[in-house]
C-alpha cells in the first residue's frame, strides 16, 4: 500500500463528507495505483475531473502515483 496526499478544488471538497480544505486528506492505494484509481476511490467521475496534478506536474488518468505524492484535483470549469 502507498499513501498519497490529496487536495481538492472547486466544488469537489463539498462532495466528501468531513473533507478539511486546509489539511486535505490522505488516501491509501495499492502500489502501482493510477490517477483513475484514486478518482474512482473518491467517487469523482471523469466528467467532473478537470486537471489532476501530481507533485506539480499535470497527470493523465493512466499515470501511476508514487508513495507520498501530493495530488491536486481540480474540478472542470464550466461557463462562458
Amino acid at each position: 500500500m502507498i499513501t498519497v496526499h490529496v487536495r481538492l478544488y472547486g466544488t469537489l471538497p463539498w462532495r466528501l463528507e468531513g473533507y478539511d480544505p486546509d489539511k486535505g486528506l490522505s488516501v491509501q492505494l495499492s502500489r502501482g495505483g493510477r490517477v483513475s484509481d484514486l478518482t474512482k476511490k473518491l467517487n469523482i467521475s471523469p466528467v467532473d475531473t478537470g486537471v489532476v496534478a501530481i507533485d506539480g506536474r499535470v497527470a493523465k488518468p493512466s499515470d501511476v502515483i508514487s508513495d507520498g505524492a501530493l495530488v491536486r484535483i481540480f474540478q472542470v470549469a464550466h461557463g462562458g
